[in-house]
């Protein structure tokens, strides 16, 4: 009790400190809503936020005013999940790896080598998948949560000091993860130490060598200028990086069935512009990062040594199974089955 005690007191403080956040229209706003990010400006979470915030404005006819948080402007990726389950804020991205703790089965969206190599199918069922939105959302719900909506930033990339093009290249290098055990097992499948660190410390880590490598999307590694301590940029298509938006589930549930529909609905639509913006952004953060250090490579393994990856990861899918059990093998099959379809249509 102590502790949720201290996050909450923490929490308001810092909601009234940093009340600059977007507040334009929230004296005319009927709801004043807050939604916490885990980048900063300028990223593809503040560019989604910003497009739900216009959109949900001009449906609401003004009604509705988000205010804006920014990485760190609330605390950490864990501060602000504990802040939405406690009703603090109301929405939040969270990158399913922070929940796997808590809720293992969300470790499923950090399995190397699940996704598609086309990005059109991981499109489609992050948007649409009845695995992710109707069994593993449930999981969610009994957390205190609603999961608004799933999708991806674009491929998970590889920065270090040491190319790799096979798994014996990661031995004895240190590379930042998240804290999902799948993550952490997996890297040591690589062979790689896998070092647990907070975003914020992540530049520092690389620049004060507690790190060798760190993973990220093209667009995160250019603005927080990470690539400036790094020699390589690795494609290995081993994972999109995955975000979620999270709501507390008694403050949507509280809300008027129309304004449940506009919030549902705002975020459905919105999959097609953050699919086209993310490519954009991650194209253009790849091509200011060559322009500012022309000695960094752009390494992009092939299908032969994805593949010697690919089977090194697949012995953490056993690992899993066994560690979230019939219910969330059952999730994991769905969702294989739904990319499978999705390969069909549209190929692989």
């Amino acid at each position: 009790m102590r502790a949720v005690a201290k996050i909450t007191i923490l929490s308001l403080v810092l909601i009234m400190v940093f009340g600059l956040a977007s507040t334009d229209n929230a004296e005319a706003a009927k709801y004043n809503w807050k939604i916490a990010l885990e980048e900063i400006e300028g990223s593809v979470q503040h560019e989604w936020a910003l497009e739900f915030k216009e959109r949900l404005a001009e449906k609401s006819d003004g009604e509705i005013n988000i205010d804006i948080y920014p990485y760190g402007a609330l605390g950490s990726s864990s501060d602000i999940s504990d802040q939405t389950i406690n009703g603090i804020i109301e929405f939040a991205f969270s990158t399913p790896s922070w929940f796997a703790t808590t809720i293992p089965e969300a470790g499923l969206f950090s399995l190397h080598y699940l996704w598609s190599n086309n990005m059109e199918v991981n499109k489609e069922v992050m948007a649409n998948s009845d695995a992710i939105y109707n069994d593993l959302s449930g999981i969610y719900n009994d957390k205190g949560l609603k999961l608004l909506t799933v999708f991806h930033e674009g491929w998970q990339i590889w920065t270090s000091n040491k190319k790799i093009t096979e798994p014996a290249d990661f031995k004895g290098v240190k590379i930042r993860v998240m804290g999902d055990p799948v993550l952490i097992e997996t890297y040591k499948e690589y062979g790689a130490n896998a070092v647990r660190m907070s975003y914020s410390e992540v530049y520092s880590g690389l620049q004060l060598n507690q790190i060798d490598a760190q993973v990220q999307p093209y667009f995160a590694n250019q603005e927080m200028k990470f690539y400036e301590q790094q020699e390589y940029l690795t494609e290995a298509k081993q994972l999109p990086f995955i975000t979620g938006v999270i709501i507390n589930k008694d403050f949507f549930d509280g809300l008027p069935k129309e304004y449940q529909n506009m919030i549902t609905e705002t975020a459905t639509n919105m999959t097609d512009y953050i699919f086209e913006l993310q490519a954009e952004l991650n194209k253009e953060r790849l091509d200011m990062m060559l322009e500012d250090k022309p000695s960094l490579e752009v390494v992009k393994l092939t299908e032969e040594q994805q593949a010697a990856f690919e089977k090194r990861a697949k012995n953490v899918w056993e690992s899993y199974r066994e560690d979230v059990g019939e219910e969330g093998s059952e999730i994991l099959d769905k969702l294989i089955k739904e990319i499978e379809a999705a390969e069909e249509k549209y190929g692989e």
